[in-house]
């Protein structure tokens, strides 16, 4: 009975292969993300050695939706949203009174809502 390739390699560290390195999974990477940035693989990161990456959140503007905004201001006709803390009006839900109101931004939709009872945005 003959062996068969697999029989013959039993005992063999490469099986065939050559040398170890050939029959990796993950080929001739180096490490994995930045790692050897700092050997073999200086010329890639080249330009960040030596200087501290700071990565800034974006801000995003602290909204408020139409319900919220009607109920907060149950007795005012006029208000500043800055004043509340809010940068921005969304358009979920309906206003129930005429509202004038100073430093926001606001969806298109929300401004229509807003137009529609006979407030403004200004």
């Amino acid at each position: 009975m003959s062996k068969t390739k697999k029989d013959r390699l039993r005992g063999n560290r490469s099986h065939g292969k050559g040398n170890t390195k050939n029959d990796r999974g993950s080929g001739c990477r180096g490490g994995k993300g930045r790692g050897g940035s700092f050997k073999h693989k200086f010329t890639k990161y080249y330009l960040t050695i030596g200087q501290k990456i700071t990565l800034k959140p974006k801000v995003k503007p602290k909204t408020i939706n139409l319900v919220d905004l009607d109920y907060l201001t149950k007795d005012k006709t006029e208000i500043d949203l800055k004043k509340l803390g809010y940068d921005k009006i969304l358009a979920k839900g309906n206003l129930t009174k005429k509202l004038i109101i100073k430093n926001a931004q606001a969806t298109p939709r929300a401004k229509e809502k807003i137009e529609q009872m006979g407030g403004k945005i200004e």
